[in-house]
């Protein structure tokens, strides 16, 4: 009859999914991507205290090395990377607009290719002076292969702190166009150090060939799976054909990029977005709306089971006071790197710094959520002979990052954008005013926006004190000279084409 332990390991993971969801939904009301690990991690902190405490109890017993062997036992780079990523993938690239992409693929490109490669290198250099200074030396490869890893923004992760904060438009686009495409990159440099640190024969322009390879058969499969998605939707579908169309496109040109030894997240990146973008044009607005309906179901219930999962690898890490600040410092450290990596890659674009609105730098440098793409990658190779004397540094520290990212970086956001963009209704109280005063002091110039709409229902973005600039106090403070001079340096702040 068998164990049914497939069954037994879903039926556990959907009632702590439960639990969890739930727990944030009424509670803590956090962004799912941020709250579910948060729950799941003081879950697990409380199973861990009852299993002692109830230890040699002779009515009820917790067998806790029985479920760190069974949490041992889940692939979770299986499960993601070679599984449910590709619906993620798909699911966001479906309503991603390729008019937004045409308008704003540069600074994507920028943040998701040379920012991603400076923020791993300046992430392990910076690490690896810490762990010096500690007396507990790690190979400087080791760290520079972690931060490859942490390097990637997580889509779940993005989208759910995104979908709480009343971002502009330009902003939204280059957050979610960034994690849509650098987890290709960040696999690329992953499997690259990956294969430095196993001894293989490593040449730049090998390297290079292989990412153009690589980029190019994926580009290929997306298009080919994505016109002949929409060649298929053409006449009469049963909604349920469409849902399984798309389901078959993801899974398939993914599937297949995979044997093709190409990019797999390019692949169904780009024929999500040639099928969202035109299936206008051949289904109808209601079959249309029904599609996007159950891919917003599916996204709910994968997040739910993956952050539910990452809360649970706490069981495998032993976490100690060393680890705990470590990770922390790791976190700080990571964060440094991802705005140094972007401010120093826009600086060699010096019309990006001539046409830009004040503080989107800076915003899109808080918003880098990380989430399990970087776990995953972590945990499929932290037993590899090479790596398991670093195995608890790289999953410890991988671990705080991504929970850390979660919080200070997800739910610090919207203070971070209420410094650039007016709000009436931000926090002035507690520590959330404090903390609110702290962020305000990011806006060094002091200006600040305000969003609305025109008749058409585009959206504007003008100067909200436009008076900072434009008037110039006296000593006394109270007599002011109007500068009609500066209206220039406001009009170039308000240019829609900015970045």
């Amino acid at each position: 009859m068998g164990n049914y332990f497939i069954l037994q390991l879903f039926t556990v993971i959907f009632a702590l999914s439960i639990v969890t969801t739930t727990f944030n939904k009424r509670i803590l009301g956090f962004p799912q991507a941020i709250g579910v690990p948060i729950v799941s991690a003081l879950l697990v902190f409380i199973l861990q205290w009852g299993a002692s405490l109830l230890n040699g109890n002779q009515f009820i017993n917790i067998n806790i090395h029985n479920i760190e062997n069974a949490v041992r036992h889940i692939d979770f780079y299986d499960f993601l990377i070679n599984g449910v990523i590709c619906f993620i993938l798909t699911s966001s690239a479906l309503k991603f607009k390729i008019s937004d992409l045409r308008n704003h693929w540069k600074p994507i490109s920028i943040l998701a290719s040379i920012s991603l490669v400076l923020c791993a290198l300046l992430f392990g250099g910076m690490l690896y002076s810490f762990q010096y200074l500690l007396g507990n030396t790690v190979p400087i490869v080791v760290l520079l292969l972690l931060g490859s890893a942490l390097g990637a923004t997580d889509p779940i992760g993005v989208k759910g702190v995104l979908s709480s904060v009343k971002a502009p438009h330009h902003l939204m686009v280059k957050l979610e166009g960034e994690s849509l495409f650098n987890d290709a990159m960040c696999i690329a440099v992953f499997m690259t150090l990956l294969s430095v640190i196993q001894g293989n024969h490593f040449t730049f322009l090998g390297t290079v060939n292989s990412f153009l390879y690589e980029t190019t058969v994926a580009a290929i499969i997306g298009m080919a799976f994505g016109f002949g998605t929409l060649r298929v939707m053409r006449g009469k579908h049963e909604h349920e054909s469409l849902i399984l169309l798309t389901a078959f496109l993801a899974s398939g040109s993914y599937l297949v990029a995979l044997f093709a030894h190409a990019s797999a997240p390019i692949a169904c990146v780009i024929g999500g977005l040639i099928v969202g973008n035109k299936w206008q044009d051949v289904i109808g607005e209601q079959e249309t709306t029904e599609i996007n309906h159950f891919w917003h179901t599916v996204e709910g219930i994968i997040n739910s089971f993956l952050f539910t999962l990452i809360g649970l690898e706490l069981f495998i890490l032993d976490l100690n006071v060393h680890m705990i600040l470590g990770g922390v410092v790791a976190f700080i450290i990571l964060h440094i790197s991802r705005f140094a990596a972007n401010f120093l890659s826009f600086s060699f674009f010096p019309s990006f710094r001539k046409k830009s609105y004040n503080g989107s730098l800076t915003i899109i440098s808080w918003g880098g959520v990380r989430g399990g793409i970087s776990l995953a990658l972590i945990l499929a190779v932290a037993n590899h002979p090479v790596l398991s004397p670093y195995s608890s540094i790289l999953i410890g520290y991988a671990f705080i990052t991504v929970l850390m990212s979660g919080v200070v970086c997800g739910l610090g956001l919207p203070a971070v954008m209420n410094a650039f963009y007016h709000n009436p209704n931000e926090e002035t109280t507690g520590f959330k005013g404090w903390y609110q005063r702290l962020c305000h002091k990011m806006n060094r110039t002091g200006v600040k926006y305000i969003v609305g709409e025109d008749a058409d229902g585009q959206e504007i973005i003008g100067v909200y004190n436009p008076e900072r600039i434009l008037d110039v106090k006296d000593a006394d403070g109270i007599a002011t000279l109007h500068d009609p001079s500066k209206m220039a340096e406001v009009n170039q702040l308000e240019n829609p084409n900015n970045f």
